[in-house]
């Protein structure tokens, strides 16, 4: 069954944000009846694409009044992008959501806080995302219990990857409007620091990363949401490609070659620390032990591709220069796209301007 009632908890900023303007951009063309914006404080409404969502104050320790709000607009679909370092902030917050979603006649999908890569997969490495394992198994719960309470009820969930945002390739970007190129993401060095020219590379460089734009990611979201049938695993690509791969697009890009390490197991570990204002440096670690070791390697097909008209912005860019994994990233440095609502790209070869902007056509 589709949904057309759609709460999209944390969508004030980073990844939910973009799922939230996603839907906002398909809302005539997919005939969305209602999206809201669920969020521990209050704020003025997101508006994207002629549309808009309002944010409502909610309580995540108090499911009544969480399952009062979703009843009231009649949500059929709950997409968490809830994020926190402690689990009252992130693993209690998302189990009230959910228990409260349940009780809600309507509801009948749920999507847990993912989109990154598969946190089942590399949570023996990276500590962060044992917190969002609880949700999983209360998820199968719920089904399990539906389809013996109700055979054929209509209770699913999907959880939904699309590997390293691309935007994160922007980093340390010199231009004038380069801070763009993050979205709402935070913005932080993963691997690449254009400014520094620079790469902290995990292993040989040779493990492929799944890459996908944040944009893209909303624009993928939304289409999910107009499947009848939800899988259990959505998985999404903007772009598969090697970090030296990457390497070698940057360094053409910036006419110069990067100061480079490759990093072996000794060195990640070194790296590491138990003092307490280490932990994003320690979270950053354990991601490149789990590149280095295969844990978040793709084991599964990209699906959501299949499924759903999406182009994302690796294959398109690829597609328009005609070339095999043409650089599909000079978007974050010294080349213009002009990102049109029509899913067109406009190449400026002289514009110094780093970054996709959303413009009306």
């Amino acid at each position: 069954m589709k949904s057309q009632r759609i709460a999209v908890a944390g969508g004030q900023g980073k990844i939910g944000k973009h799922i939230v303007e996603g839907l906002l951009e398909a809302k005539q063309r997919y005939s969305l009846e209602v999206i809201i914006v669920l969020s521990r404080s209050g704020a003025p409404d997101i508006t994207y694409a002629g549309n808009s969502a309002p944010v409502i104050a909610v309580d995540y320790t108090d499911q009544a009044s969480l399952q009062s709000v979703l009843d009231k607009y009649k949500i059929d679909t709950v997409i968490s992008t809830i994020s926190g370092h402690t689990p009252d902030a992130f693993i209690t917050s998302q189990e009230n959501l959910l228990q409260a979603a349940l009780k809600v006649p309507s509801f009948h999908r749920f999507a847990p806080s993912e989109f990154a890569i598969p946190s089942e997969q590399v949570a023996d490495k990276i500590k962060l995302y044992q917190m969002k394992l609880p949700i999983l198994q209360s998820l199968r719960r719920a089904k399990q219990q539906q389809q013996q309470q109700r055979p054929g009820g209509s209770f699913e969930f999907s959880i939904i990857n699309c590997g390293m945002f691309m935007n994160y390739l922007g980093y340390g970007n010199t231009k004038p409007d380069g801070h763009k190129a993050h979205g709402y993401l935070a913005r932080f060095p993963i691997i690449f620091d254009l400014s520094r020219r620079y790469a902290d590379i995990p292993g040989d460089g040779e493990k492929e990363i799944i890459y996908t734009h944040a944009d893209d990611v909303g624009r993928f979201v939304a289409a999910a949401t107009q499947l009848d049938v939800w899988e259990e695993y959505f998985d999404m690509a903007g772009e598969v490609v090697t970090i030296n791969e990457v390497l070698r697009m940057c360094e053409d890009v910036c006419g110069t070659k990067f100061d480079v390490k490759y990093n072996s197991r000794e060195d990640i570990l070194a790296r590491m620390s138990s003092a307490p204002e280490k932990f994003m440096e320690n979270f950053f670690m354990e991601g490149y032990l789990a590149t280095i070791d295969g844990d978040s390697d793709a084991i599964r097909p990209n699906n959501l591709n299949k499924l759903v008209d999406v182009k994302p912005m690796g294959s398109m860019i690829r597609a328009r220069q005609g070339k095999n994994l043409e650089s599909i990233f000079i978007i974050f440095d010294f080349h213009l796209w002009e990102w049109r609502m029509d899913f067109t790209y406009t190449y400026h070869a002289s514009s110094s301007f780093a970054g996709p902007v959303p413009i009306q056509s």
